[in-house]
């Protein structure tokens, strides 16, 4: 089903409600409120098309299964189901069909747990309008059809993240073990050929990565469950990693590092972010050892890490489509994987990036986040 809040919709209204004078309320208000919106000749973004009712689950049940409804009007006290249990069944028999629970005059916890278990919204008896119930309805069946474009999003980006993580880096993996068996048994002549084939294949296995973690970003939900993370545990761990990775080709001053924690407001995927900024920092240098500094400069609000290396630099106008949160999606802005996954992740947390050159040379990024108060 397809449909748009602007345009109009017959909807199809499902009633599962055992007391009939409540029934008989709720089909007058939408029959008189459409009859009365007819003769003004104004139009509504939702009409209704059908009201069936049915005063058993069992028998909703029954319905949701054999022809689906666009919507279904839910009476949490029925008499062969009760509380939110009556959700969870219609849920279970129908998991696409948008539900907006009816509750009583003092049941508004109930409505709120109501929609944690699956429903869309919910409606207090005692205080509905024919306004309130179509414009509930209408936005009931919106949400649905947008959740069920989020799910399919996510089916879609787990299978594409499966073939990344397993076939695709599998192949590469090969590829770069039995190339290297190679260098012994060569010819001279080919060694070039045979370092650029290996160097491009273990860069594409480091994007394979990269663009894996940046699709558990974006198949998670648009609000990340924050916590509290100690920035100065993370990046000690990124920076025992990058040097257990680079080894003498690196040297990290981390000096400036404070000795106690510095609380802010993130997820454990904040370590990708300082992940490919220090990988970054390393690998563009035209130094036989890439240096790199980290600071970390904090206010009552908000912390800021600054990471400053000693190679190329950026020109200034890449950096300043790179300091804008709009660059990740502009073809033209330079911007690689990793550095979308940084500004991605930032986005998430209301988090800031800055780029600007280093003294003498090199660039200098920084990264600041909201601190937690009271920690």
């Amino acid at each position: 089903m397809v449909w748009e809040m602007d345009s109009l919709r017959a909807v199809d209204l499902l009633l599962v409600e055992d007391d009939p004078d409540d029934a008989r309320f709720v089909d007058r208000l939408i029959t008189e409120h459409q009859t009365a919106l007819e003769r003004s000749g104004r139009e509504a973004a939702v009409s209704i098309n059908s009201v069936e009712h049915v005063d058993r689950l069992s028998a909703g049940i029954e319905r949701v299964g054999s022809d689906s409804p666009d919507v279904v009007l839910l009476d949490l006290a029925l008499p062969d189901s009760a509380g939110l249990e009556t959700i969870d069944r219609l849920v279970d028999r129908a998991p696409s069909v948008p539900i907006v629970v009816l509750t009583g005059h003092n049941e508004g916890e109930l409505g709120v747990d109501a929609i944690r278990c699956g429903a869309q919204d919910y409606l207090v008896k005692g205080s509905i309008t024919a306004e309130l119930l179509l414009r509930t309805i209408g936005y009931a069946i919106e949400r649905a059809r947008t959740q069920r474009q989020l799910l399919d999003r996510n089916h879609r980006l787990a299978l594409l993240n499966r073939l990344i993580r397993t076939d695709i880096r599998n192949d590469l993996s090969m590829v770069v073990g039995w190339g290297d068996q190679l260098r012994s048994s060569v010819d001279p002549r080919d060694e070039p050929a045979l370092e650029a084939l290996l160097e491009a294949a273990t860069h594409t296995l480091e994007l394979t990565d990269t663009a894996a973690e940046l699709m558990d970003v974006l198949a998670a939900d648009i609000d990340v469950e924050r916590e509290a993370c100690d920035l100065v545990t993370v990046l000690e761990t990124e920076l025992d990693r990058l040097q257990g990775e680079f080894g003498d080709a690196v040297t990290v001053d981390r000096t400036a590092l404070p000795d106690e924690s510095v609380v802010v407001s993130a997820s454990p995927t904040l370590g990708s972010v300082f992940a490919q900024l220090l990988s970054n920092a390393a690998v563009h240098t035209d130094r036989p050892t890439a240096s790199i500094t980290v600071a970390l400069e904090t206010t009552a609000d908000r912390a800021t890490v600054v990471i400053a290396d000693d190679g190329v630099g950026i020109p200034d106008s890449q950096k300043r489509l790179l300091s804008d949160p709009d660059a990740r999606f502009d073809a033209d802005s330079g911007m690689g994987t990793g550095l979308y996954l940084v500004t991605t992740v930032l986005d998430i947390f209301d988090g800031d990036l800055e780029i600007t050159d280093n003294d003498p040379r090199g660039t200098a990024v920084s990264v600041t986040l909201d601190r937690v108060r009271g920690q």
